[in-house]
């Protein structure tokens, strides 16, 4: 067992001489072994190593025993030992998250502040194989993607993981080998956990009646996906600068240059973002990132999706804007406004659009946001287009008596940034369509219509 360590360690250059390692022990056989591997290690690598140990007092005298096992452990073996209790119940009640988060949670926060206080430590977990191959079918089960299939990683920033290359039986081997008696968790019997469920009824009977080397094939599995993960990742790194723009506290996605990129990458684009903006990723599904991908291809024009962590995602003619709690646009350009032709096309650069206008004696009865119907012969021509002015007002189609424009957009929820960028449309007397969301009253469309005025707004590829 020892050399498949070795062997992994130099695979992934895990060590450096003169590493400080801080060690995750609960007391169990893999992180023992691992802990006892590690003292092996010390001088070949010349490395100082350090056990951290957390109750996460779930199971009272059971765990609190295995803390002070822990602890006569290292001191057996003369290795620097931290360890602590946490009341993860409580945390429970407090945060509202899952027990098993919970305990990570709290867990890898004790790591590293053991780490930071050790000076600069790198963190070891008793990960391995069979782990790896439980949390890959977790992770299928649940619809996971490439990050979730490609499973637990060899090196994860600050964590190493030396023992993914061996399995739970070379565990339990090496344990008896050495005379090791760990302890065993009793909360791993219980099936109100889906771990559990997985590893003891799941797996067992994929082995018996589909696949004998079922684990084999979750970890190789993992190692592909991981790979073909990688090199997506890779790709959405090298083009994010042509992509993703920094606006003061905001993240601009270009729609434009989104648009010819391969799907994959798109996703990672948008997911690499949301870390970006909330340093994690924690909550965001594959139907969050869905949702940015359609908000961006076809997307109305000023609408919001809130994501978790405080993330707003908000659509604007040229692309998407991420931002925490609101945004600052800053792409304004000065536009003083101009004549719309009727019949005509016109190209309007500063706001990412143009407008096709015509007459027909047919009305269009498809009802879009990009499309306003009118009764021609109600306007008072010459059409205008322009942004919005200080004081503007209307009559919102089916709406008794006119409404400031500022009412309009706080009611529509559109953000104060983006409302500048709306195209206001006018005839000689005012305003008769606010872009994309509302018609007026004037020029309403009635059964003695005989010439309907056509507005169409399609944004510019």
């Amino acid at each position: 067992m020892l050399t498949k360590v070795r062997a992994w360690i130099t695979k992934y250059k895990m060590l450096s001489e003169g590493d400080k390692i801080v060690v995750a022990c609960s007391g169990g056989p893999d992180s023992l072994a691992l802990l006892h591997i590690f003292n092996e290690f010390r001088l070949e690598y010349n490395i100082d190593i350090f056990a951290a140990h957390v109750d996460h007092m779930f199971r009272g005298l059971e765990s609190a025993k295995e803390a002070i096992f822990v602890v006569d452990f290292c001191k057996a073996h003369q290795i620097p030992c931290y360890h602590t209790a946490i009341d993860v119940p409580k945390v429970i009640k407090e945060t509202g998250l899952s027990g098993s988060d919970a305990a990570r949670v709290v867990r890898y926060q004790y790591l590293r502040q053991i780490a930071k206080k050790v000076g600069g430590a790198k963190i070891a977990t008793g990960h391995h194989r069979d782990d790896q191959a439980e949390t890959v079918l977790i992770n299928i089960l649940r619809g996971a993607g490439s990050t979730g299939i490609r499973g637990i990683q060899p090196i994860n920033g600050d964590l190493i993981r030396p023992l993914l290359s061996v399995s739970r039986a070379d565990i339990s081997d090496y344990c008896q080998q050495e005379k090791l008696e760990p302890r065993f968790d009793s909360s791993n019997l219980k099936m109100n956990y889906l771990r559990n469920r997985i590893r003891i009824n799941l797996l067992p009977e994929l082995e018996k009646q589909y696949n004998i080397a079922i684990k084999d094939a979750l970890c190789r599995t993992a190692t592909l996906v991981g790979d073909e993960h990688d090199f997506i990742q890779m790709t959405a790194r090298n083009i994010w600068d042509q992509i993703v723009t920094n606006q003061e506290e905001n993240l601009f996605i270009d729609g434009k240059k989104m648009k010819n990129i391969h799907i994959a990458v798109r996703r990672e684009i948008f997911r690499m973002a949301i870390e970006k903006k909330r340093g994690n990723l924690t909550g965001i599904s594959f139907h969050h990132v869905e949702t940015l991908l359609q908000m961006l291809s076809a997307g109305r024009v000023g609408s919001t999706v809130q994501l978790p962590g405080e993330l707003v995602a908000c659509k604007s003619y040229e692309g998407l804007y991420l931002g925490v709690n609101g945004f600052t646009q800053t792409d304004k350009a000065d536009y003083q406004g101009q004549t719309l032709p009727v019949p005509g096309v016109t190209f309007i650069q500063e706001l990412g659009i143009e407008i096709r206008t015509e007459v027909t004696e047919k009305e269009d009865s498809i009802s879009k946001p990009n499309v306003a119907v009118f009764d021609w012969d109600k306007l008072s021509p010459t059409l205008f287009v322009r942004r919005r002015r200080a004081g503007d007002q209307f009559q919102p189609f089916g709406f008794h008596g006119s409404k400031k424009l500022k009412e309009f957009f706080i009611d529509e929820k559109i953000p104060r940034q983006l409302r500048d960028n709306v195209p206001i449309i006018c005839d000689g007397h005012g305003i008769i369509w606010v872009g994309g969301y509302r018609q007026a009253e004037v020029g309403r469309v009635s059964a003695e219509t005989k010439k309907f005025l056509i507005i169409k707004m399609i944004e510019m590829q």
